[in-house]
Formats: C-alpha cells, structure tokens, sequence
C-alpha cells in the first residue's frame, strides 16, 4: 500500500503563474484524509514548498532544491548540502562565462551577478526576488552558501550544456535539466532520490510504499526509486519512458493509484 505520495511542482502540481488545479487539490485532500503523506520534491526553494502547501490547505514533506534540503511535514531537518567553497567558485566563473543568465542559491535567497530583462522574466516565476551582487563570484562560500546553481537559456542550449558540464565537473558535481529553460547544478550526490531517501530513513517508510509524479530530468532519479511513478504528458519523451505511467493531471495519478487499491 501506497504511504507517501510524492509530487514535483513546475509543470507537475504548478502551473504558469503559480496556478494549481482545483481537481489536483482536491485528490490530493482525499489522499491525506485516506492516511497516505502528501510530500513535495522540487528544485525551488524551501520557503516556496511551504507556500505551495499553505495554499493547498495541507501539511507535507518538503524535498527542495533538488534534495540539497529536506525538512518532515513538521519542520524538522533531515538534510542540508551547499558546495564547497572552491568548488562553488570554480564552477561559477566558468558556468558564466555562457552566453546565457546565471542564479545561484542558498537557503533561502536568490543572486546574481547583473540584472537584465531574463533575471526580470525569471523573478516573476519565484515567489521571492532574486539579489543582485556584482562581486557574487568572490562571496561564493563565504557569506553566500550556494546550494544549487542555475543556468537559464533556449532549450537546446540547456541540454548541450548538460552534457559539458556533465562531462567536465561530474566528479565534483550533480547536474539535472529540471526545466526545458533551465539547468541545475546541485553538490556530488544530491538529487531527489537521494533526498527521498533521508525522508524515508527519517519516517521509517519503505521504497515500496512510494509514489512519486514530475516532468521533468531531475525527476528520473526519484522515478528509479519509487514502484510507481508517473510523467507529466508535457514530459520530454525519454522522462516519460523512465516513468511507470504517463498522466495529463496529477490526479489522474491519484485516480490510478485507488484503482489499482494501493491507497
């Protein structure tokens, strides 16, 4: 029997403009009045998963930038994981060097190193606005704690820069494309599965008990860890061929997993 149902946030569970369908909040109500926990798991930050939650009217887990945190449903920490501070460095001054916009992350705030009319469009999508520190890449570790770092751009872009990257700090970092727009850089073995399973060693729950549904790259490892996983049908085909099943709405994965009576 399903115990924890898992749900990403952009492009999954969160529309455009931070729109959430009703039928999805009212499936996911019934799924917590039924005893299975409700977590989020999302590259955006932790204050941001709580706002989404107030929203939905409901407690959760949060998984957020891409497992770097983790806090239970009553906001005790699990995990916490920012970049060394020459790693952060070295990564920043060439990543920026891209003809594309930059962001990196701490906790809980947001910088970059110059505004223009991308950093604009991209702090319309956050619930928070984004810092601008012309010397970002001389305060990485020292008083900015990046946990992720982002690089936004076209898609085609953004999936050949995966694969540089990949290529050449893949000993020193993990990087997903969680966004047709957006590449992430998170510190060595950190991704969503690895998040879920602190929260799962935390609560005592098993992989088994799992079911988890996203849209994007950065989903696909929290697809190999759970039994049941669904893909947005926006997905790009081959995040969907990592999932279980493709569904339109999220409570359509909700609607599944009660007919097959696994909740």
């Amino acid at each position: 029997m399903i115990k924890l149902f898992v749900s990403d946030l952009d492009g999954t569970l969160l529309g455009m403009n931070h729109y959430i369908k009703e039928k999805d909040i009212h499936a996911i109500r019934e799924l917590v009045e039924k005893g299975v926990n409700l977590a989020i798991a999302s590259g955006r930050m932790d204050h941001e998963i709580v706002d989404i939650l107030e929203r939905i009217g409901q407690p959760g887990h949060r998984v957020s930038q891409n497992g770097a945190f983790v806090y239970t449903a009553d906001n005790t920490p699990i995990e916490a994981k920012t970049f060394e501070m020459d790693v952060a460095q070295q990564v920043y001054r060439d990543i920026v060097k891209e003809p594309m916009v930059t962001t990196v992350s701490t906790a809980d705030q947001t910088f970059t190193h110059q505004r223009n009319k991308w950093i604009d469009l991209i702090s319309e999508q956050l619930i928070h606005d984004i810092q601008v520190n012309p010397k970002l890449a001389d305060r990485l570790g020292v008083d900015v704690d990046a946990s992720k770092i982002t690089v936004h751009g076209e898609e085609a872009d953004v999936m050949a820069l995966e694969k540089r990257i990949t290529q050449k700090y893949g000993e020193q970092l993990d990087c997903f494309v969680s966004h047709e727009t957006c590449v992430d850089l998170v510190p060595k073995d950190i991704s969503k599965a690895s998040g879920l399973k602190a929260l799962l060693d935390k609560t005592g729950l098993q992989a088994e008990q799992l079911a988890v549904i996203g849209d994007s790259f950065n989903d696909i490892p929290m697809f190999q860890l759970a039994p049941h996983s669904y893909a947005m049908s926006t997905a790009h085909p081959e995040v969907q061929r990592q999932a279980s099943k493709v569904v339109d709405h999220v409570y359509e994965a909700i609607d599944d997993l009660q007919n097959k009576k696994l909740i």
